[in-house]
């Protein structure tokens, strides 16, 4: 009797460690998938793409949204917020810098309501005249 009480607590711990790990493994991958669509439309917006045109490019469904709104159901939301443009210049030489704060918003799998946010610097010279900004 000792024995099978013995023997049920060792699989009951068991059991509650492996879904740890689980839980664990898919809070992992939702923040590493994140992690690349944030990469990839930072490298898209510095290729002097719109915010509005990134949408359509990303390989995962993503979304526009506003900081702090979740994101749609089964997909990624992300928001770019862009600061005034910065000129350096050097002698008679200047350029012009856009800077922009890339959010990217995803579900948190640990909860079922939650959300977690993750905010990158993306800085890209201005080197074409802009027809249409949004």
């Amino acid at each position: 009797m000792v024995a099978a009480a013995i023997v049920a607590v060792g699989l009951t711990a068991a059991a509650v460690l492996a879904s740890t790990l689980m839980q664990q493994q898919e809070l992992n991958a939702a923040t590493l998938r994140a992690a690349n669509l944030q990469e990839q439309a930072a490298k898209l917006y510095r290729l002097d793409m719109l915010p509005s045109e990134l949408v359509d490019l990303l390989p995962e469904k993503c979304a526009r949204v506003g900081i702090g709104v979740p994101p749609p159901p089964g997909g990624y939301g992300f928001s770019f917020s862009r600061a005034a443009p910065l000129t350096l210049s050097a002698g008679t030489n200047s350029i012009v810098l856009e800077s922009a704060l890339c959010t990217m918003v995803y579900p948190n799998p640990a909860q079922a309501s939650g959300i977690l946010t993750n905010t990158v610097s993306v800085i890209r010279p201005s080197i074409r005249v802009k027809y249409n900004q949004d």
